[in-house]
């Protein structure tokens, strides 16, 4: 039981500080951040599901307190859905397909969310025309 806490406690920390790296290093954060989630995958192969889902709310709760929120919905949209999918091994598709899904759904309303905002209107020319002034 020790060796499965310790297992899930540091793949935790490494997942957390893979995702982390995109605040840090401008170009390759981002990259970095995609390969974040494989020490999750390899807590749920080395130890149990109660395990994995432990790491899993933990490294989403350590990338709230040092990220944003912004982040954690990059995490829990975009990145989470796919590993669920690969650990969820059922002979069921229906799962297989709502994990697809809910990253398409996410960037399509907050795609929607952000660029309805009127504000962004009257910012763009402060922002990104700044020799039209």
């Amino acid at each position: 039981m020790v060796k499965n806490i310790t297992f899930s406690a540091m793949l935790s920390v490494i997942t957390v500080l893979l995702f982390t790296s995109q605040m840090f290093i401008p170009v390759f954060g981002i990259l970095i951040s995609f390969f974040s989630l494989i020490p999750l995958i390899l807590v749920y192969k080395l130890t149990d599901m109660k395990y994995f889902i432990i790491s899993t709310l933990t490294s989403g709760f350590l990338i709230l307190i040092l990220n944003d929120l912004f982040g954690l919905i990059f995490f829990a949209t975009y990145l989470l859905p796919p590993v669920l999918s690969i650990v969820y091994n059922k002979k069921n598709i229906i799962p297989h397909i709502i994990f697809f899904l809910v990253p398409v759904a996410s960037s399509y309303f907050m795609y929607k969310s952000f660029f309805n905002i009127k504000i962004f209107e009257y910012l763009w020319p402060l922002i990104g025309h700044q020799h039209l002034l």
